[in-house]
């Protein structure tokens, strides 16, 4: 059996996990979701495989869900994506080691403590009309504000990123012209491409907020680009998602996604399967 990792208030299989369990299923290997609270490492009932799927909490309780990986890792017990790429990919502090290896982000500003005053100050200094604020842990949107589309965010609202401080990045109006790129990586080669795309009047592309998502195949700029994203990541990654912009200045990485993202398996046939495959080979090999 293999766990997924659910987390305590959507602890079921989503709907978009839900190709890869059957997946597995067929290959033998049947699935069972598990809040990721509940998984203990040390227990000795069971050494079933984890993987990391719809951990949607961890956000909140970021030093608990360290521990727990710490603890993964201390067992033994396989954990996919591993600990040690789990734990470097909560604080989006790790996009400064990628802009330092030559990867292309936003033009970004970050701050310790942000306050309606900071966010002020940095769209002044900069001249940016429009900007993105986002807390450096945080999950599923939360925390994020669009100055410039309308008042600034009020420091009360600015709570969850003063908890672990927050990053300002220029806005990227190809975001809205062409959407943003998602591209899944399974073992460290490309699987498949979706193209997100908000509704008139939104930034966020999620489908929650009434966004659009629809498969495509990247350029071969695209592609080269990713590549040089995914030389950053280590080999034992199971997965991972690679968001771009493609903007004037040409593509911009806005996340590397390596903890829970939605890996679009209900979007683009034969995924599910190519991961499933990789997941068998791994735990055979």
């Amino acid at each position: 059996m293999i766990v997924f990792a659910t987390c305590a208030h959507q602890p079921f299989i989503t709907a978009d996990d839900q190709p890869l369990a059957d997946a597995l299923g067929a290959l033998g290997y049947p699935v069972e979701p598990e809040p990721w609270t509940d998984i203990d490492p040390d227990t000795h009932l069971t050494a079933d495989p984890v993987v990391l799927r719809s951990t949607w909490d961890y956000h909140r309780v970021p030093t608990m869900f360290v521990a727990w990986l710490e603890a993964m890792a201390d067992s033994g017990r396989p954990l996919w994506n591993p600990a040690d790429v789990a734990r470097g990919n909560i604080d989006k502090i790790y996009l400064q080691g990628l802009e330092r290896a030559g990867i292309a982000i936003p033009a970004t500003r970050w701050i310790e403590t942000p306050t309606t005053a900071a966010l002020e100050s940095v769209l002044r200094e900069e001249r940016w009309a429009q900007a993105v604020i986002k807390p450096r842990i945080g999950a599923t949107a939360h925390g994020t504000f669009v100055p410039g589309d309308g008042p600034l965010p009020t420091d009360e609202e600015l709570a969850p990123a003063r908890a672990s401080g927050a990053l300002v990045q220029e806005f990227i109006p190809a975001i809205r012209e062409r959407g943003e790129v998602s591209m899944v990586y399974a073992g460290g080669r490309f699987s498949h491409a979706v193209v997100k795309r908000a509704k008139d009047g939104e930034f966020l592309v999620r489908k929650e907020f009434g966004g659009v998502v629809e498969p495509m195949t990247p350029s071969a700029g695209l592609l080269d680009f990713g590549d040089s994203v995914m030389a950053q990541v280590p080999a034992s990654c199971l997965y991972a998602r690679v968001d771009i912009v493609e903007s004037p200045r040409g593509p911009l990485l806005m996340k590397l996604e390596l903890i829970e993202p939605e890996l679009y398996f209900s979007i683009v046939p034969g995924s599910a399967e190519r991961m499933a495959q990789l997941i068998v080979d791994r735990l055979q090999g």
